[in-house]
């Protein structure tokens, strides 16, 4: 019966990312010639594989991409007041559109996340 996006004796379902470290990776995507896509991500408790998921939650939310960890990582961050980043590689678009094998989008995702990191502490 909660509304969509509710979390249970939260004062918000929204957690901000830290300004100074979405500032790092921009600069970090960018000396690495990467494209930046900064924005919200929907994080929640199933597996997005379907159209009618991935409408439902782009009408309700607006979000970049969905998926199921980040807002655990986000959520503790809040509690704990400590900055945070939430950095996803999406191997996806939920609607059968995926132009590359799991594997090769596996290494590929391994190797611009470390450089990313790499990049974000070299700046800092």
């Amino acid at each position: 019966g909660d509304e969509p996006g509710y979390i249970s004796r939260m004062d918000t379902s929204i957690f901000a990312a830290d300004i100074n470290l979405i500032d790092a990776a921009t600069d970090a995507v960018e000396e690495l010639g990467l494209v930046p896509n900064i924005g919200r991500i929907a994080s929640g408790d199933q597996f997005i594989a379907d159209l009618d998921s991935k409408h439902r939650i782009q009408t309700l939310f607006n979000p970049l991409c969905c998926e199921m960890e980040g807002a655990a990582i986000a959520q503790v961050c809040y509690f704990n007041h400590i900055p945070f980043l939430i950095v996803r590689a999406i191997s996806d678009k939920a609607d059968d559109s995926a132009s590359m094998d799991y594997p090769t989008f596996e290494a590929q995702a391994i190797r611009h996340s470390v450089n990313l990191m790499a990049e974000m502490i070299r700046c800092f």
